[in-house]
């Protein structure tokens, strides 16, 4: 199966799950990021704004918000093809934008250098055992994982069934640090990164 194959594959998927298994396969998942020490560590946080059938973010960023975390959310320049981290302070900054997608309000958000980033949540349609991750084929995130600091975790989260034996990489593919499913927490480093508080 080729990538566009298997990104069709994923999505339609994905796609077939309830809303009732999105939410509480989310919700795990969710919970299981939270208890990450890096989670408790960091201070700013880039996390994907989750859209349709992806594993579902907005609860987290709230939640994050309290926990006094500084977050970023991606605004889509299509035109350049490039994503652009901008800081909210609550869901209410968000309107729908690139594909449907929530974004900060036009006009009204606060780019921020990513290499104040520490830890990034990222979305993928594919994720395998050598922390390989497959996005939708624009290279968004190809072009904005770079950009951050080299010491920034980066945590992949998907539903188990996202997780496959391997994918086909490129060179210019950033390897995550962590791949979160509702069943399994994998770590690239074991002894960098601990589960718990």
């Amino acid at each position: 199966m080729n990538k566009d194959e298997l990104r069709r594959c994923m999505i339609a998927r994905r796609n077939s799950q309830n809303n009732k298994d999105i939410e509480k396969k989310s919700q795990t998942i969710i919970s299981n990021l939270s208890k990450l020490s890096v989670y408790k560590y960091s201070k700013f946080i880039f996390v994907y704004v989750s859209f349709r059938s992806e594993v579902i973010t907005k609860g987290f960023i709230m939640n994050a918000i309290k926990d006094g975390k500084r977050i970023a959310v991606p605004l889509t320049l299509a035109e350049k093809k490039i994503i652009q981290p901008c800081e909210i302070r609550s869901l209410n900054e968000l309107a729908p934008g690139t594909w449907g997608i929530l974004e900060p309000k036009k006009g009204n958000y606060k780019v921020v250098d990513s290499s104040q980033i520490d830890l990034a949540i990222v979305p993928g349609l594919a994720f395998d055992y050598s922390f390989n991750r497959l996005g939708y084929g624009a290279g968004y995130y190809d072009r904005f994982l770079p950009s951050m600091n080299s010491l920034a975790i980066k945590i992949g989260i998907c539903y188990d069934f996202q997780l496959i034996d391997s994918l086909p990489a490129e060179k210019y593919d950033i390897p995550m640090d962590v791949i979160i499913t509702e069943k399994r927490l994998l770590f690239r480093d074991p002894n960098k990164i601990s589960l718990r508080k």
